[in-house]
């Protein structure tokens, strides 16, 4: 799946975000779009990507504090009141607390090299979630790393999986949402739960061959994604 037709609905013009236009499931209708992206790459990079009730993803905040402060308007706008950042390579913690000070913000990087997560890294996004619902029903957590298309992603996908979610269940409802979500940590993330939960070999393996299954069935142009996205990067 290297495009999504829902997409190009994508509204270019200038709407702030309400909870009231929040859907599940799919990107956050009327999301204005300043930067004026072009591809479609760069059209979701740093669109919110709302998940379920709880979690939305996205990519990164722009290096330009200016932007940045109406990217975070428009999160706090949709509810969001903690971000879990997937990135080592920057951290926007002294931005957020200055900007957005009620918002909890968790430095939780990790590499994007390719390869398996460690599995405290998953364990401890998992506890970040838990800590930032033990709040009350109207807490809402933005996952996002640089692109937002395989550590945010892969953390989401753990997480559901500590939800109930079977590995096609999670992978079908952050797709949906986010059409650029490779997800390939997906693997690494469910030897992690595997071991967590003592899961035997045969159930392991089950979920092993439906998250290669989804994702032959959902192929994503990983390569064509990220090139669009470099071409704006730093716009």
């Amino acid at each position: 799946m290297t495009e999504n037709a829902t997409a190009n609905t994508a509204s270019d013009t200038a709407s702030s975000m309400t909870t009231d236009n929040l859907s599940a499931g799919g990107f956050i209708p009327g999301y204005s779009d300043p930067y004026r992206f072009e591809t479609q790459g760069a059209r979701w990079w740093r669109t919110p990507c709302l998940v379920n009730d709880d979690m939305l993803i996205s990519g990164d905040l722009h290096h330009s504090p200016e932007k940045a402060s109406v990217q975070l308007k428009e999160w706090q706008e949709a509810g969001v009141t903690h971000i879990i950042d997937c990135r080592n390579e920057w951290s926007d913690l002294r931005l957020v607390n200055e900007l957005a000070p009620s918002v909890t913000y968790y430095e939780h990087g990790t590499h994007d090299a390719g390869g398996d997560q460690d599995d405290r890294w998953y364990a401890d996004g998992w506890q970040y979630y838990q800590d930032a619902m033990s709040y009350g029903d109207d807490q809402r957590v933005m996952i996002h790393c640089h692109m937002g298309i395989n550590r945010a992603p892969s953390m989401a996908f753990y997480i559901l999986l500590e939800l109930g979610r079977t590995p096609t269940q999670a992978l079908t409802e952050i797709r949906t949402a986010r059409p650029i979500a490779a997800c390939y940590y997906a693997i690494s993330a469910w030897h992690a739960y595997s071991r967590a939960h003592g899961l035997r070999a045969s159930a392991r393996a089950d979920g092993l061959q439906e998250i290669e299954d989804y994702f032959t069935a959902n192929n994503i142009h990983l390569s064509r994604v990220i090139h669009e996205i470099r071409k704006v990067e730093h716009d």
